[in-house]
């Protein structure tokens, strides 16, 4: 889906520890997709009560952007339990991984869970639109 056409995610979880990403992300899915309601969390762990508090009893659409590196549970720890976790792997959650690192071992590692993207930092508008 390209950024002209209607989006369809109207629900967006932005998984980063990184005051200043989660920032300078949030004024980018603003601009990308305005009508989308944005939320945070710090860590997997947070974003795991999160998807099950409040996105699971909605049952819409929504697009995770996850960090790899964070404390309290990272991205890949992350992604282990939802995968384990039939309400999360059943429920229509896209997910799109966000990290710095361009190291061929966390992109292979990527791969061997369902995702349906790697974006390497910085974020960037085209980059966004891609996955809206």
């Amino acid at each position: 889906m390209t950024g002209t056409e209607e989006s369809k995610i109207k629900k967006i979880l932005l998984v980063d520890d990184d005051p200043t990403v989660a920032f300078l992300t949030q004024r980018l899915l603003k601009q990308a997709a305005a009508e989308a309601d944005v939320q945070l969390a710090k860590n997997g762990r947070e974003a795991l009560d999160i998807l099950r508090e409040v996105y699971l009893r909605k049952q819409c659409h929504v697009l995770i952007l996850l960090d790899i590196n964070m404390p309290v549970m990272d991205g890949f720890e992350f992604l282990e339990e939802f995968q384990e976790s039939a309400n999360l792997s059943t429920a229509a959650i896209s997910i799109v991984l966000l990290s710095s690192s361009a190291h061929h071992l966390d992109m292979a590692k990527a791969r061997n869970y369902p995702t349906i993207g790697y974006i390497q930092k910085p974020l960037t508008l085209d980059k966004l639109l891609e996955f809206l």
